[in-house]
């Protein structure tokens, strides 16, 4: 049907495109989406955080949300479209980034980001009242510091005035939406499962945790399903978007979970290899299964009744932004040029990538980059080689503690936007010694949005039926051309050192 409007298959009238926002880590990007995953219009720009003592990462609530609104009317002008084409809005997000709110539910403090590593101490405090490995059977997470409960938990301990003024939290998700619309603080899921705060089985915030940690429930965000219209945007924010007063808003996922939808990643074996700020590893699976050890983690899935197996890389492509600033060059494209220079093994330089501590395996908040093997030969060239080797060497660690997990990895199917032109993609085969699937959905985050937006407006009598539709395919595969021989010496020097620095 042609025009400004189509039918769904219950009948009720919608707009032709979704408008998905994703709150990330480092940018803020607003697209407009149709029925088959085309991206439309796309807005972005990049945000700050302020500092923090040591090891602190704060960013400004307020600005965050100023960003979204703004790129909307960008994003949809770029289309070519009305707010009126609008089906339905949802949003996906940075996870476990908390924000305090005060009784008039607006921030009353700076976004605390989840690579803020500061609550170590209060995290060894909640593990004296509750044994981590019944946090991690309730979580399905390892006790430590990614999580939202840490940064509350610090955040009371070291700013009392600030917590005394807080009355509830909420998600970066849970803010925007609130921003457009919605009249409670909600978030969903897949996001709650990031918080250190929910049953994982039982899908709800979990009692024991919250009495483990002196914390009150009706602080929490209310509990909804991805993809579940959550309120409706409001005629103020009509005003300073462009969307139109009344559009279904609907509740959204954590980044990673709809990278997975976005890239078509459904069965148990397939994996997402998601590149960003972090690089997170993503394996679906139908029922809960933590990880004891705590190798990796399992968390909700943004498909309803789903669940994901994941292990993340903290500091991946900020890796790449901190060296190619720290090393005095002008753009990462400069960085990447220095470092194809290099031969494999960047002279016997290495690079530890810890730069926000250490997420998969070993989840050490303390631990910090390392340069190793530089003497008077070492050019600028083999240091950026040195750190694209670093931070595939440590996802070569995430995918081996896969290897003990109940669901061993068949495929990877590899997202982040050019990475089979990139040197980056090659690498990562290479140390890896695996083939990489290449997804053609360059904004994979975006896409599962739209998948839980379009399940939301009526579209689709669910989210698999969605994702089936909007997700990209694989447009080509990487495989590794480094002799197995260079591989295997690469990997052993790499590991030796991983062990030496932390003293096993």
């Amino acid at each position: 049907m042609r025009g400004n409007f189509v039918r769904s298959h219950g009948g009720t009238v919608m707009g032709e495109h979704v408008c998905c926002l994703d709150m990330g880590t480092t940018s803020v990007k607003a697209a407009v989406v149709d029925r088959s995953g085309r991206i439309a219009g796309l807005a972005s720009s990049a945000h700050l955080h302020v500092g923090g003592a040591g090891a602190g990462a704060e960013f400004d609530a307020v600005e965050h949300i100023r960003e979204a609104t703004g790129l909307v009317s960008a994003a949809l002008s770029q289309a070519g479209i009305s707010g009126r084409d609008v089906a339905a809005v949802s949003v996906t997000n940075q996870r476990a980034s908390v924000v305090p709110l005060g009784r008039d539910l607006e921030p009353c403090g700076s976004g605390i980001s989840w690579q803020d590593t500061r609550c170590g101490e209060a995290i060894a405090r909640l593990g004296s009242r509750l044994a981590p490995e019944r946090f991690t059977r309730i979580t399905g997470l390892p006790q430590g510091f990614l999580w939202t409960l840490g940064k509350l938990l610090w955040l009371r301990s070291a700013r009392p005035d600030e917590w005394a003024r807080t009355a509830r939290v909420a998600l970066v998700h849970d803010l925007v939406l609130r921003a457009l619309g919605t009249e409670d603080i909600v978030t969903d899921v897949s996001n709650g499962s990031l918080t250190g705060m929910l049953d994982l089985r039982a899908g709800r915030w979990s009692r024991e945790i919250l009495e483990a940690a002196e914390l009150e429930e009706e602080m929490l965000p209310r509990l909804v399903r991805p993809g579940e219209v959550v309120g409706h945007v409001s005629a103020e924010a009509a005003r300073t978007t462009g969307l139109t007063e009344g559009t279904p808003l609907v509740a959204g996922g954590g980044d990673q979970q709809c990278a997975t939808l976005g890239i078509g990643v459904m069965e148990p074996g397939d994996a997402g290899l998601c590149l960003g700020t972090a690089a997170v590893v993503s394996c679906p699976v139908p029922v809960p299964l933590p990880d004891p050890s705590g190798r990796y983690f399992c968390t909700a899935h943004a498909f309803p009744g789903r669940y994901v197996l994941e292990g993340i890389h903290n500091a991946f492509g900020a890796s790449l932004s901190w060296a190619a600033q720290a090393l005095g060059f002008d753009s990462l494209e400069a960085l990447e040029n220095a470092a194809a220079a290099s031969p494999a093994g960047a002279g016997g330089v290495l690079f530890l990538p810890w730069l926000a501590g250490i997420g998969t395996p070993d989840f050490d908040a303390g631990a910090r980059g390392v340069f190793t093997g530089v003497s008077m030969a070492t050019g600028r060239s083999d240091l950026a080689r040195a750190v694209y080797e670093g931070i595939a060497l440590e996802t070569g660690r995430i995918l081996e503690a896969f290897e003990a997990s109940p669901v061993p990895l068949r495929r990877i199917i590899l997202s982040g936007g050019g990475s089979s032109r990139s040197l980056i993609g090659r690498v990562l085969a290479d140390v890896t010694g695996r083939e990489l699937l290449l997804s053609r959905a360059t904004q994979a985050s975006l896409v599962g949005a739209a998948a839980l937006a379009w399940t939301g407006a009526g579209a689709f009598p669910d989210v698999g039926a969605a994702t089936q539709s909007l997700s990209g395919s694989t447009e080509a595969v990487l495989s590794p051309v480094l002799e197995a021989g260079e591989r295997e010496s690469l990997r052993e020097r790499y590991g030796g050192w991983v062990q030496s620095v932390r003293g096993r």
